[in-house]
């Protein structure tokens, strides 16, 4: 008797064993599967993510070619500016140069903008021919 519940207890072992190695053959075939799946995928995300950054690369130096067009453009104008104001001095300052641009600019903006204060009258000729001038412009 103890050797039939052996040998029985063997051939379950068996089957036991059997049906395990099949389970875990499946799962490492289900398991193959799924990290190439995931290769793939990440193959295609890094893909993705390099096709956009070379895209963002590409309108970036569009953009920087833009801004040094505008950059030199305003550069040119501003020498422009500079040039035509030249012999035209504000209160409190002196001729336009390349040093106090932007504060003789700023000063004429303010200028423009407070028409009511009281000027003299080179002051006002100026603001009326700065008015004819923006009257000109069309954006």
């Amino acid at each position: 008797m103890t050797i039939k519940v052996k040998t029985s207890s063997g051939v379950e072992n068996k089957d036991d064993i059997q049906h395990l190695d099949h389970e875990i053959k499946e799962l490492n075939d289900s398991n193959m599967k799924i990290e190439a799946d995931m290769m793939q995928l990440q193959t295609q995300q890094i893909s993705s993510m390099e096709c956009n950054l070379k895209t963002i690369e590409e309108e970036n130096k569009m953009i920087e070619q833009h801004n040094d067009s505008l950059l030199k453009e305003l550069a040119r104008l501003s020498q422009a500016l500079i040039n035509s104001l030249t012999d035209i001095q504000l209160p409190q300052m002196g001729p336009i140069s390349e040093h106090n641009f932007e504060a003789y600019v700023n000063t004429l903006t303010d200028m423009y903008n407070n028409s009511e204060h009281e000027y003299s009258p080179e002051c006002k000729a100026l603001l009326d021919n700065i008015k004819q001038a923006i009257k000109g412009i069309h954006v």
